[in-house]
């Protein structure tokens, strides 16, 4: 069996993958078998399989067997399909583990994350050629759809100050964090990293980031804490993201300055 290096101190996580890889590697219709995710691991983890077919009517059969596939490796406490149509999630009773089993079609294409992947099955040769050339990739920023995001995000702050103008704070409050998701996949975009969103926040910003980062979070249900709050948001942008933007040539700053006008007297005419 394949130990997953990730997985070393892991021993539940690792006999759950064994015992995966002896059943599927049996099922004529698997072509492939690797392990993704991030790439470290504790307690908390789940397992990320990701299931290679030759063709698509082998992974729509796989997905009609999928729960006597699941019971093979283990005793299931609960399981569903996500809301991705090919990705079956099973919270196994033992271990109180998760595996993902996600089914694509060959042949995978090349990735700067997947030449970190772990592989347990390969019949054919294509993973390992996947993850040969995915080591050659960098990661590219693209600046289109940076300046696309950027600009959306100034447009958005319209939006915003109308939930909080009409005292409808729950969604304004919804609105608030959508900005916080924001700051945080521009903070993967600059670092190269793919969209994470909150994960692992601890480690990715550092203290002094992450305790500005806390501004951002609504305390409570009021107009005033909704744009105390956005301010803050504004405040972590500008601290640490906006020259990096600038340089890219991705910040707009005619709109932002006039978002940023209406933003203020907004702010003034609903808190006076």
């Amino acid at each position: 069996m394949y130990k997953v290096e990730k997985f070393n101190n892991l021993p539940d996580h690792q006999s759950l993958i064994d015992r995966v890889e002896e059943v599927l590697t049996k099922d004529s219709r698997v072509k492939g078998l690797y392990i993704g995710g991030s790439k470290r691991a504790d307690d908390f983890s789940d397992i990320d399989l990701i299931i290679w077919f030759d063709n698509e009517e082998d992974r729509e059969s796989m997905k009609k067997d999928r729960l006597k596939i699941a019971e093979q490796v283990g005793e299931i406490k609960a399981e569903s399909m996500s809301i991705f149509p090919y990705v079956y999630v099973v919270f196994y009773e033992k271990e109180e583990i998760k595996v993902d089993y996600c089914w694509n079609v060959l042949p995978p294409e090349n990735r700067a994350d997947r030449a970190h992947v772990d592989i347990l099955y390969d019949q054919d040769g294509h993973l390992k050629k996947m993850k040969e050339e995915s080591w050659k990739l960098d990661w590219d920023i693209d600046e289109d759809e940076l300046k696309h995001k950027v600009k959306h995000y100034h447009i958005g702050i319209s939006y915003t100050v109308s939930k909080i103008g009409r005292g409808e704070l729950w969604d304004a409050q919804d609105c608030v964090d959508f900005y916080r998701k924001y700051l945080m996949e521009f903070e993967d975009i600059i670092a190269q990293r793919k969209r994470e969103n909150y994960r692992r926040l601890e480690e990715k910003l550092g203290p002094e980031k992450l305790k500005k980062f806390n501004e951002t979070l609504v305390r409570d249900i009021s107009q005033k804490e909704m744009f105390r709050a956005m301010d803050a948001v504004f405040d972590y942008f500008n601290s640490y993201l906006k020259e990096t933007i600038e340089v890219l040539s991705a910040f707009p700053y005619k709109q932002a300055e006039k978002m940023y006008e209406y933003y203020e007297k907004m702010k003034k005419n609903v808190l006076e």
